[in-house]
């Protein structure tokens, strides 16, 4: 058996528009690959998908996304350029664009309390 990458990753959210409308802008993800009612899903570069679903209320009713254990980075070509396009559209950062452990990383807060991170992998 081999892995051979992750396919897709995916929030559940509680405003499904609001949090399609925030990420459609940050990244400029395009035209979704899938497009139902409770579920959206973009192609990235590599082959890997980046999804939002409707979360039900009970799902998520409780959930503190500040304390959720897993996290994911979003590969960019420019982390500066788009960390100041997610600052435009209202992202806290718990920081900003910074070059750590021979990579640039960046991390902020989506509308809904989400933490992820942005990569960007140095000039050579």
């Amino acid at each position: 058996m081999e892995i051979k990458r992750i396919n897709c990753v995916f929030l559940y959210c509680r405003d499904m528009a609001r949090q399609r409308a925030f990420y459609e802008q940050a990244l400029g993800l395009g035209k979704p690959v899938a497009d139902a009612k409770w579920w959206v899903e973009w192609a990235l570069g590599d082959g890997s998908h980046f999804a939002l679903h409707q979360a039900k209320p009970e799902l998520i009713l409780h959930a503190r996304p500040e304390f959720n254990t897993v996290k994911f980075s979003i590969e960019v070509s420019d982390i500066r350029a788009v960390a100041e396009k997610l600052k435009s559209l209202g992202a806290r950062f718990h920081y900003e664009p910074r070059l750590e452990y021979g990579f640039w990383l960046a991390e902020f807060v989506d509308p809904e309390g989400n933490v992820l991170r942005l990569y960007e992998k140095p000039m050579k």
